[in-house]
């Protein structure tokens, strides 16, 4: 389900110098007041303060200056790999279609443009959006397109989606299993350096933590199109739920580094899991 959800933008709109509805940090014509500056220093004398001048010990007359609301780009940058079509507790295809149906209804919801790369074997120009922009019925096309996709082979192109991107700072959604090389993540992440990245790593329970202790399992690579048997004994699910846990650290040290705090979604994609995520940066 589809939910209509305001995210709390802040840092990477603090420094944007188009109006919008995030807080900002520039001078503007906001309605939060910011500080007091000589009249020659803001030549407008429509916000001349009478009593803050009367108070100046310069005699010099003060002016109020505010706080700009800022306007921001949001982009989601989307695996489109194989692995992005696997069926568990739910399916990471449609969890991919929710979350970007949702972030752009949000982005548009605020004045702000949204942007999307899907990143499989090649950027497909049919399932791009850059620059990014107000229009939510490309963003529903684009939503119907992937669903009915069938995705194959690996996200090869991950490493190329920063350059589809504006140079103004950005918000930016990178959304994967995140299975791939830590190397092509730590790759990705430094093209991404001047941007607010939210890594959105989208797991499945059935993966890992509701494997059986006992009997007959198949596991598919479904990048290599490989299946493989394995008898599932108590050892066995405690290494690979050990090796799960290993990546998880892995994950979360190689984003921390960056400065950014990885989102595992193992329900699938909920908008007030986003809003707790950007309320807790807050706090």
């Amino acid at each position: 389900m589809i939910e209509n959800n305001i995210f709390y933008y802040r840092k990477a709109a603090q420094y944007n110098v188009f109006p919008g509805a995030h807080a900002g940090k520039i001078v503007g014509n906001g309605l939060l007041f910011k500080q007091h500056k000589p009249l020659i220093a803001a030549p407008d004398p429509r916000h001349i303060d009478l009593r803050a001048s009367m108070l100046n010990p310069f005699a010099q007359y003060q002016v109020k200056s505010f706080q700009q609301q800022s306007r921001l780009d949001v982009f989601l940058l989307a695996d489109l790999s194989a692995s992005m079509s696997y069926q568990g507790q739910y399916n990471k295809q449609h969890v991919l279609v929710d979350c970007l149906l949702s972030v752009a209804k949000s982005a548009h919801a605020t004045g702000d443009r949204f942007g999307f790369v899907g990143c499989g074997q090649l950027i497909d120009p049919q399932l791009l959006i850059s620059p990014a922009n107000l229009q939510q019925g490309r963003v529903t096309e684009m939503a119907k397109q992937i669903q009915q996709s069938v995705l194959t082979g690996q996200a090869e192109s991950f490493t190329q989606a920063a350059d589809y991107l504006p140079d103004s700072s950005a918000l930016v959604f990178l959304l994967s299993d995140f299975y791939m090389p830590i190397n092509n993540i730590q790759q990705q992440m430094q093209r991404l350096n001047k941007h607010t990245v939210v890594p959105l790593v989208l797991w499945d329970q059935h993966e890992s933590s509701a494997l059986p202790r006992w009997g007959v399992v198949k596991f598919s690579d479904l990048e290599q199109g490989k299946t493989r048997t394995l008898w599932m004994r108590p050892s066995l699910q405690k290494k690979i739920q050990t090796a799960f846990a290993q990546r998880k650290q892995q994950l979360q040290h190689c984003f921390r580094s960056f400065g950014c705090e990885p989102l595992f979604l193992k329900q699938g994609y909920r908008a007030e899991s986003i809003s707790q995520y950007f309320l807790q940066l807050a706090g």
